[in-house]
């Protein structure tokens, strides 16, 4: 069972937000080259934001489509930490994001990012 002062340290009401960055993969078994490709980072929205999940992607496109389609399904705190139902389409996202003056590194960047203390 997940402690209960995780719901008092959300920076916002999303349990976990998404970035997109460039990784290189290898492999630790065989002596395959490495590989450079581009992660969804999934974090805890808690200070230190830790990771949680990552996917790999062959290109910054596939990433940011991916992106796009799971950040939507973001759960909230408020919502007793499950995702909105139905889920938001990408565009009434992006307006709730603006609305509620959130950061997010591809659909609202001119958002402040809030300090980790």
């Amino acid at each position: 069972m997940r402690p209960k002062i995780f719901d008092l340290l959300f920076k916002d009401d999303r349990m976990f937000v998404l970035e997109i960055c460039p990784v290189t993969m290898r492999s630790l078994t065989s002596s395959a080259p490495e590989m450079q490709e581009w992660a969804v980072i999934t974090r805890r929205n808690v200070p230190g934001y830790p990771p949680h999940r990552s996917d790999t992607f062959s290109s910054r496109a596939e990433a940011v489509e991916y992106y796009k389609k799971v950040v939507v399904e973001t759960p909230r705190v408020s919502l007793g930490n499950k995702p909105p139902d139905p889920l938001p389409t990408l565009d009434a996202y992006t307006s709730w994001l603006l609305a509620e003056n959130l950061y997010d590194p591809i659909l609202n960047q001119s958002a402040p990012v809030k300090p980790d203390a």
